[in-house]
């Protein structure tokens, strides 16, 4: 296997300050922000029931979001497992949030909610806006200023209000 460092010829210390930025924003939106959103996920759809409220909604929500390619081929492979149930645990930030989204009365929008709207509503809307602005990010970095603004902003979701009671 090639060392992918000895063919870049980057070593660790050459990352800049706007790429550790953009690393540290994606590290809190990847690894941080799923594990809170699936706590609220599980408290919406109770893992016992969520193979029932899926198969409920299959034909007149998730297909037409299928149809739409919201919901992409992996991901309803695993809403609709071949065997066995689903869960959350399978589930990536962005299928929990649009099933939040499509499946229940919690208002999750695509523009950034004013910084005084403290809803859970708002607080998944804040995690899905800056989740997508790191994904879609074409260089990989993130000024100091802009990582001083997204890191406060991020820091204002109530993610600890989505953990369990």
């Amino acid at each position: 296997m090639t060392d992918l460092s000895t063919v870049s010829n980057i070593e660790a210390s050459d990352i800049s300050p706007e790429e550790q930025y953009y690393i540290r924003i994606a590290n809190l939106l990847l690894r941080v922000a799923p594990t809170a959103v699936r706590v609220k996920f599980d408290q919406e759809f109770y893992p016992g029931g969520l193979k029932a409220v899926l198969n409920l909604n299959k034909f007149n929500i998730l297909a037409h979001l299928k149809q739409k390619r919201v919901i992409n081929q992996p991901q309803w492979d695993l809403l609709f497992p071949i065997s066995g149930k689903p869960a959350s645990d399978t589930f990536d930030l962005t299928l929990m949030i649009c099933l939040i989204k499509n499946l229940t009365n919690i208002e999750v929008g695509d523009e950034l909610p004013f910084s005084g709207n403290e809803t859970d509503g708002a607080d998944l809307t804040r995690i899905k806006y800056y989740r997508n602005k790191i994904m879609h990010s074409n260089d990989g970095i993130v000024s100091e200023s802009t990582f001083k603004s997204w890191w406060d902003e991020i820091s204002r979701v109530r993610l600890h209000s989505f953990s369990a009671t």
